[in-house]
């Protein structure tokens, strides 16, 4: 197989005057101010004060730029899928170095401020703090969208979150070997920029009901120190309650097919679990170490979802004339979250030689791991038949649940090695470190997602009968054996 690209085709299709072909570059120019202020101020033995404030602004300027036409002589600036124009007062024709495609603004501004106040007496060390924050977002459209005439050019409504966050945490050294420590947060976070205008390359729409997200968290750990054995025991407990997720793609719905942009709204999560780190010195010469992670990471509700599209093209069987609709709740609860195992164990020896060379060993087993769900699959809309209206007939709860179980990712073991020397020669000094990650060169899929585009049951089934669905999970994999080596000197 040649992965490389077939230029003479390409030049071919283009001809001499109008480009099939282009290429282009996605460019984002950011300019930024920020200022801060911090102070801190003590009051006797026991407390102390931390005072702060913060200011930034960033302007984002992003467009596509042509930098290649491929021995045409422009480019027709069209959306291929509707026939509309991408820049309805601009040139039809765009040439290398012109701006085409999209080209608007992003502008945010951001003033918070912080206070903190500690304790320390009698073993006892603590803190409290509460921190307030505004943020305020806005596009401006530069191009007149045919597909969002009313909605493309010109400057956004401001989306504005005003939050209060609070956290404290305390520690207690109960004797010179043994202490406490625990810590809870209540937070308000407003929405990343990607989660707050449903299309921005095209438009100004905001996601409606848009609210902060609120975080609630707890920790309490347990550590000691005795002259062989060090260790740490933790427990956590966070919630995630009113988030918002934005996703791109097509899908064959049971309400019509079509490119969406796909708003989850009032999206809970749950992170819960405990770890486990020791580490035991044989000898002067050899530790060994110990870990481990058991966590919970699901979905803690049924967010809502609705999908949104553009209806330019008259000529399309359209889902509605409104360019959106609410699908309902998603049936995600206590669904995986895909964010990694959540089993984690590992343990590892190490041999340090009195002459200056070290090697170490470390092994790990890693279970519990899940691709990403589909969201829009997990809703109402996939029972139905596009064709007819009605649900599926055999789209029975127990025919759907095993369509749509869970895809668990293969556990595994991986065998890591590192080793190193050093040498002191004429007052220079000269070192040498060497790793192997993965010795038994292991395969394993590190993470994946459900694809989307089978948003119907009966399409799903069918695709699954076929033995090698055309949209199946898409997964990516961990790295195989690798090697590392590092030579210094320092004089």
């Amino acid at each position: 197989m040649n992965p490389q690209l077939n230029w003479n085709q390409i030049y071919k299709a283009n001809n001499a005057i109008k480009a099939a072909y282009v290429l282009y570059d996605d460019v984002v120019k950011d300019s930024q101010i920020a200022a801060n202020s911090i102070a801190n101020i003590g009051l006797g033995t026991q407390f102390k004060i931390d005072l702060g404030i913060g200011y930034k602004l960033l302007s984002s300027t992003n467009y596509a730029e042509i930098s290649d036409l491929f021995g045409s002589e422009y480019h027709e600036d069209i959306d291929v899928f509707s026939n509309t124009l991408n820049d309805s007062d601009g040139a039809l024709q765009k040439y290398e170095d012109d701006i085409f495609n999209y080209h608007y603004d992003i502008d945010v501004e951001q003033l918070g401020t912080f206070a903190q106040i500690n304790y320390e007496h009698n073993g006892w060390e603590g803190f409290l703090a509460g921190q307030w924050e505004t943020l305020n977002y806005s596009r401006n459209g530069r191009f007149k969208n045919q597909r969002y005439e009313t909605t493309s050019l010109g400057r956004s409504n401001d989306v504005s979150f005003s939050n209060f966050s609070f956290k404290g945490g305390f520690s207690y050294k109960i004797n010179g070997r043994n202490w406490i420590e625990s810590n809870a947060m209540l937070q308000q976070k407003p929405p990343v920029l990607q989660n707050v205008f449903i299309n921005p390359r095209e438009n100004n729409l905001v996601v409606p009901d848009l609210n902060s997200e609120k975080i609630t968290s707890v920790d309490g750990s347990y550590f000691f120190r005795f002259p062989k054995l060090i260790g740490r025991v933790t427990g956590f407990h966070t919630r995630f309650q009113g988030a918002t997720d934005v996703n791109f793609f097509f899908v064959d719905a049971g309400v019509g097919s079509d490119f969406v942009q796909e708003v989850l709204t009032g999206v809970d999560k749950l992170h819960m679990g405990t770890e486990l780190g020791v580490e035991y010195q044989v000898s002067s010469a050899i530790q060994v170490t110990a870990v481990a992670a058991i966590g919970k990471y699901v979905f803690a509700n049924h967010p809502n979802v609705t999908i949104n599209f553009d209806t330019a093209n008259a000529e399309d069987e359209l889902i509605n004339l409104e360019g959106s609709k609410d699908l309902g709740k998603a049936n995600i609860k206590d669904y995986k979250l895909g964010q990694g195992p959540q089993k984690a164990f590992a343990i590892g020896i190490n041999y340090r030689d009195p002459k200056y060379w070290w090697v170490g060993a470390t092994a790990n087993y890693l279970a519990n791991n899940y691709a990403n769900i589909s969201t829009i699959t997990r809703t109402n809309s996939f029972y139905i038949n596009p064709e007819t209206g009605s649900n599926f007939p055999d789209a029975t709860n127990e025919n759907v649940s095993q369509l749509l179980a869970q895809q668990s990712l293969d556990n595994f073991y991986l065998l890591n090695l590192v080793g190193g020397k050093s040498w002191l020669k004429s007052g220079k000094y000269i070192s040498v470190f060497a790793s192997i990650n993965n010795v038994f060169d292991t395969t394993f899929r590190s993470g994946g997602y459900e694809q989307s585009r089978n948003g119907n049951f009966g399409q799903l089934k069918q695709d699954a009968l076929s033995g090698s669905p055309s949209f199946a999970p898409k997964y990516w994999y961990g790295y195989g054996r690798t090697y590392f080596l590092n030579f210094a000197i320092s004089f």
